[in-house]
């Protein structure tokens, strides 16, 4: 069976189980959501379409502010101003589709430490998330390996995840890795990463969009450096912390990233200043003639 068919099947076999169990509403939901999910039709038009069957799914609630926000917005800042974790319930990044555009109050962009989901069996919060990002376990080992020349095994990260992948029943400890040889090709991947980046500089998921087949919206949105906004306009890094990291020790000047979700406080700023008509320098605020 070609792979082409193979492909074909699954879908086939996953619209009849959609069907089954939750009718066809549902069924056509996740057809029009597998129809745009790699850009079949001209990039602008997949894009054009994409966003705007997500923006009504998503939470999207910059669209209640003036001036209004694009949810799923990219603009590229230093990897400088990225200095903090959100605080949100870890993992942060779960479900985060639906999330783009959501404006929240509360603690959650301040507070010590996240509150950990119970239901989540993925590696522990504790080798990403510390007071800065510079601080957490994940950042000290990259350091050691990419600037100190200390063996991936030899790493704090690495080394908790030989012992977490070691237990008679281990979870995700580490990017889906299970054993050890998955933790080895992980290692293996970061260093091709990080000499790519070296090489050919950091490129955008967005500018593969219509040369990569297998690059549509969904595929960008989920792999893009992602950060929330805190109230005082802080870039709390979400996720592409492996990169972050990598582009940090590289020295980079910017990276691309996309917003998740923003500090209501923050957003009754933005507003006010709009009001006014002034202007505030943060890569949140879009300038005057965009």
């Amino acid at each position: 069976m070609t792979t082409e068919a193979r492909s074909l099947s699954g879908a086939l076999r996953t619209a009849t189980s959609v069907y089954r169990q939750k009718g066809v509403r549902e069924l056509l939901r996740t057809g029009f959501e597998y129809a745009i999910s790699r850009p079949r039709l001209h990039p602008r038009l997949h894009w054009w379409l994409a966003s705007g069957y997500y923006r009504r799914r998503c939470a999207n609630d910059v669209a209640d502010y003036d001036p209004p926000v694009d949810p799923f917005r990219l603009e590229w800042v230093s990897p400088d101003r990225i200095r903090r974790h959100t605080r949100r319930e870890y993992p942060p990044y779960r479900d985060r589709l639906k999330r783009f555009g959501a404006v929240q109050s509360g603690d959650w962009d301040v507070r010590n430490a996240p509150p950990e989901d119970p239901t989540y069996g993925g590696p522990p919060a504790s080798l990403f998330v510390s007071e800065t990002f510079e601080d957490s376990v994940l950042y000290r080992s990259f350091e050691a390996h990419f600037e100190d020349g200390v063996p991936w095994a030899e790493t704090e990260l690495v080394g908790e995840a030989l012992r977490l992948v070691s237990e008679p029943s281990p979870e995700r400890v580490w990017h889906e890795c299970r054993t050890e040889a998955d933790v080895r090709r992980r290692c293996a991947d970061l260093d091709d990463l990080y000499e790519r980046i070296e090489r050919d500089g950091y490129r955008s998921q967005r500018q593969r969009l219509g040369t990569d087949p297998n690059v549509g919206f969904r595929h960008c949105l989920r792999h893009e450096m992602t950060v929330d906004v805190g109230r005082d306009g802080d870039l709390l890094v979400v996720c592409g912390k492996h990169r972050l990291a990598v582009a940090k020790l590289l020295g980079l000047e910017r990276v691309p990233v996309v917003f998740l979700v923003r500090h209501e406080s923050w957003m009754d700023r933005r507003a006010a200043l709009a009001r006014r008509s002034r202007r505030l320098d943060h890569p949140d605020v879009p300038a005057a003639d965009e």
